[in-house]
């Protein structure tokens, strides 16, 4: 368990640690996955509405990936999953549905 304040993170920050203490290693996320946080964020409109969606997506997803015996785990292994959840409930919701 980390020793940061989750108050003293942004959004991005937020999430960013969010996916590293279910990863249970390392510091830091790709540039690639941080881009897909700063879209998915655009999408959710919070980082609370985002980390409901992980919480229901990726600990299942990197439990797969261990058993698999990848050693790394990428945010692109579920970036369409997410996206299309996000655009669904936006669709529902009134909120931005397309994010280029």
């Amino acid at each position: 368990m980390t020793m940061i304040d989750p108050k003293s993170l942004s959004d991005k920050g937020l999430v960013a640690q969010y996916v590293i203490e279910l990863l249970g290693h390392g510091h830091f996320l790709s540039h690639e996955d941080y881009a897909r946080v700063d879209k998915w964020l655009v999408l959710s409109g919070s980082a609370d509405e985002l980390l409901l969606l992980l919480d229901d997506v990726l600990p299942a997803r990197i439990e797969r990936s261990r058993q698999a015996g990848k050693k790394v785990f990428s945010l692109s292994s579920v970036s369409n999953s997410i996206e299309k959840r996000l655009l669904e409930r936006n669709k529902l919701t009134g909120g931005i549905v397309s994010v280029e």
